[in-house]
């Protein structure tokens, strides 16, 4: 990389040319940045042909390193791109500095940064501390990998920034300096670029800044598990979960810090695993010293990131159909935010459980043991059928399985039909209908998004 720390603004201005390596929004998002200050931009991506060439002066194949490299004065690498690429190999080899998208904007901003990393939950949490944080401070952003390139608005005078960073991210970044951090969880993902989950552990651990007095870092326990150097003592370390200072409670619904217990009971998203992300994201705003009542009462106003763990609006279905609670959470895309989700439930409720996709390489041991504790129907589609199916009938799991979701559906609505004939009133009103796939969406959509989109589409074909 190109330092340990942060670039200065006079290193940069000493620097004309720049390979950015991969395009996608980040990449051409530093291009643009880099072109305003006068800089000239050289793309290398793996689809040449589909590059956005307005930002750049030449548009190359990442298959010619020597070629890509002529001239170079430093790269700005797009986090997808893995740390072994041939350019970035012989780049070190000719001492050419690399900088990620995330660093090349802090060089610029000056502002106080929000960061929020972990398996699951970094977009809802993001969404909702910024939510918060904006009450008493509009002059603010969000961005980062949750859509919104930092290098889109680091020029900015701003109040402060929320960024959501993914382990990628911070792989390829030096100590970014941030205000308060959090990492809300690790689990099993991602394996392929990290190889094991000490690596894993490592990137995210990149988030806090420690040796910073003033820095607030407020990570799970459970991620120190996977970190093979114990953190020293700090007083700016708090933990965040079960019989720590930061706290979750589901009867009666609360949050408790050591500043004020919070009623959570009118805040909309469901399930233990959102009032986990509630509890982050009140520890984040405490920060930056917002009052409790400024806090809490931004929590009703919160609607939540479409595809994650979202209720469908059932206005429009059948009537004997409206009390059912079918959620969409189809950006579960591993086992553990799946198991999230459904950490609140008990087996005494009514609960019809939907797997599907390309399955992660996670053992299934926590998922089976989970099952025998609610009992549940489940229903799996797609690629998952191969990956799960003999794993699961060998332990008896209640399971259903077909090629796609159209099929999933119409039997779905089949057994609701027929469960309600013999069912009470109670039992009527209570079923929960939860889409957690747990896998990838690429066996058979181009993403989550259009993945969620499609199951909503089936939903009110066949229950309105």
């Amino acid at each position: 990389m190109f330092s340990q720390s942060i670039p200065s603004t006079s290193d940069l201005d000493k620097l004309q040319k720049f390979l950015i390596l991969g395009g996608g929004s980040s990449g051409d998002s530093s291009a643009k940045l880099l072109t305003a200050k006068g800089k000239i931009c050289i793309l290398a991506d793996k689809f040449p042909e589909k590059a956005n060439s307005q930002f750049y002066t030449e548009v190359l194949s990442d298959n010619h390193p020597q070629k890509a490299l002529e001239g170079i004065d430093c790269i700005i690498k797009s986090p997808g791109i893995l740390p072994d690429h041939p350019i970035l190999d012989a780049a070190k080899r000719k001492e050419i500095p690399t900088l990620s998208e995330i660093t090349l904007a802090r060089v610029f901003y000056k502002g106080p940064i929000i960061g929020i990393t972990g398996t699951d939950g970094k977009s809802t949490t993001t969404a909702l501390t910024y939510h918060i944080l904006k009450s008493k401070f509009p002059n603010s952003k969000m961005g980062g990998n949750i859509g919104v390139p930092f290098t889109s608005f680091c020029l900015e005078t701003l109040d402060l920034v929320v960024l959501e960073l993914s382990s990628y991210q911070l792989d390829d970044s030096p100590n970014l300096e941030i205000t308060a951090s959090a990492i809300l969880n690790l689990a099993s993902d991602h394996l392929e670029r990290h190889k094991t989950m000490e690596s894993y552990a490592e990137a995210k651990w990149k988030i806090q800044n420690l040796k910073n007095p003033k820095h607030k870092s407020f990570v799970n326990p459970n991620f120190f598990q996977f970190l093979i150097v114990e953190p020293d003592n700090h007083t700016n370390l708090q933990l965040i979960g079960e019989n720590q200072n930061y706290s979750v409670s589901l009867e009666p619904n609360q949050i408790h810090t050591p500043n004020h217990v919070y009623d959570t009971s009118k805040f909309p998203l469901k399930g233990k695993h959102n009032l986990m992300n509630l509890c982050f994201a009140i520890a984040l705003a405490e920060t930056m010293d917002m009052d409790w009542k400024e806090i809490q009462n931004q929590f009703e106003s919160f609607q939540g990131l479409p595809h994650r763990f979202n209720r469908m609006d059932s206005s429009g279905f059948q009537k004997k159909y409206k009390d059912i609670q079918f959620i969409n959470d189809s950006k579960s895309t591993n086992l553990h935010s799946m198991l999230s989700g459904i950490s609140g439930f008990k087996k005494e409720d009514r609960l019809f459980l939907i797997l599907g996709g390309i399955p992660k390489t996670e053992p299934v041991d926590p998922f089976i043991k989970r099952w025998k504790q609610l009992e549940v129907p489940i229903w799996v589609y797609g690629k998952a059928v191969d990956v799960w199916k003999s794993e699961f009938e060998k332990t008896g799991l209640n399971a259903s399985y077909f090629p796609d979701l159209p099929s999933l559906v119409k039997d779905l609505k089949t057994k609701i039909d027929s469960s309600m004939e013999t069912a009470n009133n109670k039992e009527k009103s209570s079923l929960s209908v939860i889409f957690s796939p747990a896998g990838a969406s690429f066996d058979l959509y181009k993403n989550f998004e259009e993945r969620g989109n499609h199951f909503e589409t089936l939903v009110k074909e066949n229950f309105t």
